[in-house]
């Protein structure tokens, strides 16, 4: 894996903002050809840098239950009832979290009634579940794909909202 370098950072920035926008573009943006940013982008997509996906919003394509599921799990089946959770359509994250619970799922659903029958059917079934305390989402304020990278924070760039975030010039990188 290369390390990653200002241009690198930058172009993933654009991308976080609209992962649509053209190589020629990117290019015109950062000052660089448009093969320079094919070939960065081929290599962050290739090392796992980045995943180019279409975000589809539930709400508006009929999965009207959103659900935080906070679970309660036997530490000797962790990694067993992660594997299983992550393979489930209807979950769209899995995360290990420390404090009173042990995994955190994001669910989603058609109906309240579905999610019934996950919590009642589906959940049961998974070795080390010992206990699960349901939130619904009512209304989502802010779902953000774009977040500060180490240098953006440390620059002060997590303030009110109001101020832009300060940026390093870019040179004219290498490959």
């Amino acid at each position: 894996m290369h390390s990653l370098d200002e241009l690198d950072h930058r172009i993933m920035e654009l991308l976080q903002r609209d992962g649509r926008l053209p190589n020629v573009e990117l290019a015109r943006q950062l000052g660089v050809s448009e093969g320079t940013i094919r070939r960065r982008i081929d290599r962050l997509v290739n090392e796992g840098y980045i995943r180019i996906a279409a975000i589809v919003d539930p709400l508006k394509v009929g999965m009207n239950t959103v659900a935080l599921i906070h679970l309660d799990v036997d530490l000797k089946h962790l990694d067993e009832a992660g594997a299983m959770l992550a393979a489930m359509p209807c979950v769209r994250v899995v995360a290990f979290v420390t404090g009173v619970d042990d995994i955190i799922i994001e669910t989603v659903f058609p109906s309240t009634q579905d999610l019934f029958l996950f919590l009642k059917d589906k959940l049961p079934k998974i070795p080390g579940v010992r206990n699960a305390e349901t939130s619904l989402l009512l209304k989502l304020l802010k779902r953000s794909y774009e977040w500060l990278f180490p240098y953006q924070a440390l620059a002060g760039g997590c303030g009110d909202g109001d101020e832009p975030i300060s940026r390093r010039e870019v040179g004219s990188p290498t490959e």
